[in-house]
This record gives C-alpha cells, structure tokens and sequence, in this order.
C-alpha cells in the first residue's frame, strides 16, 4: 500500500508566492497527497486556499508566533503517513516527485531529500547536496522544502524544537542521524528554491540566525561552525 503525503507549509503575507506553490503542487502526478497551510499572517494565504477550491488543501490558523511555531501548527493538523516540508516561496519543480518521494519511504523509516535550483532573477543555479556524509556535522546542504520523513518518525524524535529558530531543520536532521535512520538522496533539480527581495538580504536576520547556530551547537555538542545559507553552498560549490 503507498502512503499518504502531508506537505507542510507555512506562510505570512505572501500570497502571490504561496499561490505558485500550490500551483507547482496540483501538478503533482501522485494523488495520495494532501496540503496544510499554516497560516501566520493576516490572513491572505486562508485565502489562496480557498480561491483554489481543491479539497486536498486545507488551512489552519498559527497564532502569529513564527515559522517553527506555524509549522507545528500544520503537523498538528496532517493526517498522512508521510510530513513533507515545503516553504511557501519554493517550490516541486518535477511533477512525479512526491511520487519519488513515496517510493524512497514507501515501507521504512528514513529521510528523502533532493537537489534544486535556486532561482534567481538573472540566472538559475543548480544545487546538489549529493548523498549524506560527515558534513551534515558542519554544513546543512540539506534543503528543508522536499525533504520527507514519517509522520511516526518525525514523534518518536521529539518532533520540531522552536528553540532552534531558523536551524529548526539542521537540528532535525542531526537527531534523524544520530538515531541512525537513513537518508534517501533524490538527485536532480526537483525544488525550486525563489530568490526574491524578502529573502536574498541574508544579512537582515544575521544576529537572528548567529544566536541560533550558537543554540544549535550547544544542543549538539558542535563547534567551530561558520554562518552560511544554501544559496553560499550552492555559489561556492559545496
């Protein structure tokens, strides 16, 4: 029996950017999916999924406490046997993905990840993370949009910790591969990472993200970190 998908998204007050995800989600081909819109705005992404009218969208209300706390929200809500991350600035740029996703969990415990491209308004620029290895202790290649884990999983490691902030995903990862589950690469340019005016100024939320690898390497037991984004990794090769 395949499983059923829940693809987590949270937004606030960007509707026209949440719309092309969905968009990029309806053109899924695997049909056992369902999306949860956490919203944590005022309101405008409730409705895009309503204007959408598809029953495999739903929204919930966040309480305006930020991302980690939005997607909380939405993981309460989910009912499938699959979690699927997606932020509502990016997008699943191949069709059959959730299907490759599905395939890679279908009857085990694991995370599937995959490559993208970050698209920026002059080029587009291809990012392959490549199978896990020791760098995980150092870089989060990983993309939080496309990436997947069992919903069971996802509870038995203690689900997301608001604490971490803006490395809520990298301090996921860590405990996946610490309780020494797998990790299933999906290579290929399967996500569709926007570049836009709201989130290329990496430098806005510098102390922001600084305090949370700082929280994040204590938890872990890490040092010696340096602060970088995808897009870093991606221009400098990995």
């Amino acid at each position: 029996m395949w499983p059923t998908l829940s693809v987590v998204i949270p937004t606030r007050n960007r509707p026209h950017l949440l719309r092309g995800a969905l968009l990029s989600l309806l053109r899924q081909t695997y049909p056992a999916f369902e999306a949860v819109v956490a919203e944590d705005g005022d309101g405008e992404g409730l409705g895009v999924v309503e204007a959408l009218g598809d029953p495999r969208l739903r929204g919930v209300w966040s309480g305006g406490r930020g991302q980690v706390w939005a997607r909380l929200a939405a993981l309460e809500a989910a009912r499938g046997d699959l979690v699927l991350f997606l932020d509502d600035d990016d997008l699943l740029l191949d069709p059959a993905y959730l299907y490759r996703v599905a395939r890679a969990l279908k009857g085990g415990a694991g995370v599937a990840y995959s490559g993208g491209l970050f698209l920026t308004p002059s080029r587009d620029i291809p990012y392959e993370p490549g199978p896990l290895g020791p760098w995980l202790l150092k870089d989060n290649r990983i993309l939080a949009s496309g990436t997947a884990l069992s919903r069971k999983a996802l509870h038995d490691l203690g689900g997301l910790d608001p604490q971490m902030g803006h490395y809520w995903d990298w301090d996921l990862w860590l405990r996946v591969y610490r309780a020494g589950l797998p990790f299933r690469y999906l290579p290929g340019p399967n996500v569709g990472v926007r570049v836009h005016g709201e989130n290329q100024s990496y430098g806005a939320n510098l102390e922001g993200r600084r305090k949370d690898l700082e929280a994040l390497m204590a938890k872990h037991g890490l040092a010696g970190i340096a602060l970088k984004d995808h897009l870093q990794l991606a221009l400098t090769g990995l």
